[in-house]
């Protein structure tokens, strides 16, 4: 995979120091609010503000050139107007400058003018051996780094989700989103108009990345087709990756053309692609995240059969029409099974999988419930509706300590039983069960509807590897 720059991007991920060229005591500067956030994060590497207007900022020593910085400069974030970027690069390149990140705008995605003067940054970059991301992008984080150069306010939490966008916009939307809902990442990545370095380079280096589980990205195009299916094929190989792709109409491709200089191509053919390379394609942006837990979280299915097991009658004919349509099957529930049930359910239950408790206020026959069908070849993955709900709803107060310990229980047996498990609240996320199920690895989720997508998933990734294996043994 020679035409993929591992060892630059590791210098990026991995930085030992980082020049913020563009540093400024304008607190709504881009270079003081990335500066302030290097600083904040607690990046261990050295750090290096320039600005030749000023001799210190927010406590560190200032230099008035990147070549006056005393050590080695791995990264350079250069906040600086467009049309002294090709002056600053060759400064960049005079100090041995590994990547720089150029937050500014005002290239390609303006038209000719910008287009050249991108090219000029790009050619002065190239002869010193420095890999670009950008321009006109948010930066970057990086947890295990403790590195965050970018422009935005929010502080991401650490986790395993990695995250590439290629308009800023929407990472700092998504950041900001993510973060409130107490998602993390391992990584985020603003690639901008990606006139270097673009995503398929970064899913390279993330298929090898130890802190990455899953990996969501927005895009719009791509500029080297070619590439990006190599990229894909070798990163699906090795975890997830699901895909908000826009610009699917004709006005919408134009907006991503003059948004991020993207080459746009058919829609169809995406699709195509996607499919081919096991990519989890999403429309709505609660999507992504939604399916980035689960992978995150849960082990993958063995196939695509579902047990459902639900506090009310009418969760359950929404769940088999949510699952039937998604092409999720629901067996049967086996005899002894429905023996066991028979010992602890009322004579009126359904017998049948959905799985109905009639209205269960006690929460130990979930727990059972879920246990028997977790232990059964003919259930791959289980989906939990309306539990924990009664003794809040019933005004019940006195159940809710149970519901909160069952709910660490019916976490437990999806670790033991390496199966996975969702569960749907529909009722919302301040009840203290789902606090209880989301920090022991099982994802809760506000429809029915979203759960049924994230199981589809599932489902659809593990047959891609499957598909693999299959076809390795094969050769």
């Amino acid at each position: 995979m020679s035409e993929f720059d591992i060892e630059h991007l590791k210098y990026l991920f991995e930085p030992r120091s980082v020049a913020v060229i563009g540093a400024s005591r304008n607190r709504k500067a881009w270079g003081h609010v990335i500066l302030k956030n290097i600083i904040n994060y607690g990046f261990e590497g050295k750090v290096y503000p320039v600005n030749p207007k000023a001799d210190n900022l927010l406590g560190l020593k200032c230099y008035p050139d990147i070549r006056n910085v005393p050590g080695d400069v791995d990264v350079a974030i250069i906040a600086v107007p467009a049309k002294i970027v090709p002056r600053v690069m060759k400064a960049c390149v005079e100090k041995g400058v590994k990547v720089a990140v150029v937050i500014t705008a005002g290239f390609s995605e303006i038209g000719s003018e910008g287009r050249e003067l991108e090219k000029e940054v790009v050619r002065i970059a190239k002869k010193g051996n420095i890999r670009i991301v950008g321009p006109n992008c948010m930066g970057l984080f990086v947890a295990k780094s403790k590195f965050d150069p970018a422009f935005t306010t929010i502080a991401p939490k650490p986790g395993n989700i990695a995250f590439i966008s290629q308009s800023g916009a929407f990472a700092g939307t998504m950041m900001y989103w993510a973060t409130m809902r107490g998602i993390g990442f391992s990584a985020a990545i603003s690639v901008g108009n990606q006139a270097d370095l673009e995503l398929s380079d970064y899913l390279m280096y993330l298929a090898d990345d130890d802190t990455t589980k899953v990996t969501i990205a927005y895009i719009e195009g791509v500029k080297d087709g070619r590439k990006f299916m190599r990229a894909l094929e070798y990163y699906t190989s090795k975890k997830p990756l699901v895909v908000m792709k826009l610009g699917r109409t004709s006005s919408g491709a134009k907006a991503a053309s003059s948004h991020t200089a993207a080459m746009v191509g058919r829609d169809e053919l995406y699709d195509v692609v996607f499919k081919k390379y096991g990519v989890i394609r999403v429309y709505e942006f609660d999507d992504m995240f939604n399916i980035a837990r689960a992978f995150a979280n849960l082990p993958l299915p063995k196939g695509d059969r579902v047990g459902v097991v639900s506090a009310g009658g009418g969760w359950c004919v929404e769940a088999s029409d949510a699952l039937e349509s998604l092409g999720l099957k629901l067996p049967p529930l086996p005899e002894h099974v429905i023996r066991k049930m028979d010992e602890i359910l009322p004579p009126f239950w359904n017998r049948r999988n959905p799985m109905d408790l009639v209205a269960l206020v006690e929460p130990e026959p979930f727990k059972v419930a879920v246990e028997l069908l977790l232990k059964e070849e003919d259930f791959d993955m289980l989906m939990l509706l309306g539990y924990g709900n009664f003794g809040r709803i019933s005004d019940l107060p006195f159940i809710i300590p149970r519901e909160d310990s069952t709910a660490k229980e019916i976490a437990d047996l999806v670790k033991k039983y390496k199966k996975p498990l969702v569960a749907v609240n529909v009722f919302g996320k301040e009840f203290s069960n789902v606090k209880v199920f989301e920090e022991n690895g099982v994802p809760v989720y506000l429809s029915i509807e979203k759960a049924a997508k994230v199981m589809k998933a599932l489902a659809d990734y593990a047959h891609y590897l499957k598909s693999l294996r299959e076809g390795e043994s094969s050769k």
